[in-house]
């Protein structure tokens, strides 16, 4: 039996067919390419930071820290979401009540550091904040909803 027969191929496992039908949860499906993008967006933190000359802050080394670890847990609560798993709406929210107050501290030192200074960046920046904030939210009220299957 081929891979192509059993219908599990790489592609299919993180990013399932599921999550394009017209019954997907729309906050799931939000959630989790929000999750999976974050975890791309760690890697481009660690990048920026990297190319700040040492030696770094006490600050700087918890957000190198925070995002090294982080980028796993984001990436797998992402597929776990679009994979409709009921822990992961729980394990999502909590990833993100810790993530939203360190991703504020992110954009503040970014800010009091003068980075922010182009519009784009600003609008980069506090936009990844307000999409966590927005997920966040509306995670919580589907959870209360009790929609979770």
């Amino acid at each position: 039996m081929t891979k192509a027969t059993r219908g599990w191929s790489w592609s299919e496992k993180l990013f399932p067919r599921r999550r394009f039908e017209s019954d997907f949860p729309l906050v799931l499906w939000f959630a989790g390419l929000w999750l999976y993008l974050k975890s791309f967006l760690y890697v481009c933190y660690l990048y920026m930071i990297g190319v700040e000359p040492p030696p770094y802050s006490l600050a700087t080394k918890v957000e190198i820290a925070y995002f090294a670890l982080a980028f796993v847990p984001s990436f797998l609560l992402g597929l776990a979401l679009w994979r409709e798993k009921k822990a992961a709406v729980n394990l999502a929210i909590a990833f993100l009540i810790v993530d939203t107050p360190l991703l504020l501290f992110h954009v503040m030192r970014l800010s009091e550091a003068g980075f922010l200074d182009t519009g784009l960046t600003w609008l980069l920046e506090f936009g990844s904040l307000a999409v966590n904030a927005i997920a966040l939210v509306w995670l919580i009220g589907y959870r209360m909803g009790g929609e979770t299957t």
